[in-house]
């Protein structure tokens, strides 16, 4: 099992380091048996209200716990 860091979650939703970027969604993707921390959730979710005008709204992060 495989737990991701808040830094993560959030670096994969915000394009304003594509190096960053792409390195998060590279570690999502390649996660077979992934686990989501219920502290790592609400971190995630608390940081999408700091993003949001870059493209994070708290609603999409939401979602993407869900997904999770």
């Amino acid at each position: 099992m495989t737990a991701v860091d808040t830094n993560v979650l959030i670096y994969a939703h915000d394009p304003r380091d594509n190096r960053k970027q792409s390195t998060a969604l590279s570690i999502l993707s390649s996660l077979t048996d992934g686990a989501l921390l219920w502290q790592v959730a609400c971190g995630f979710v608390a940081s999408s209200r700091k993003r949001e005008p870059f493209g994070l709204a708290q609603a999409q992060a939401r979602r993407e716990i869900q997904n999770l």
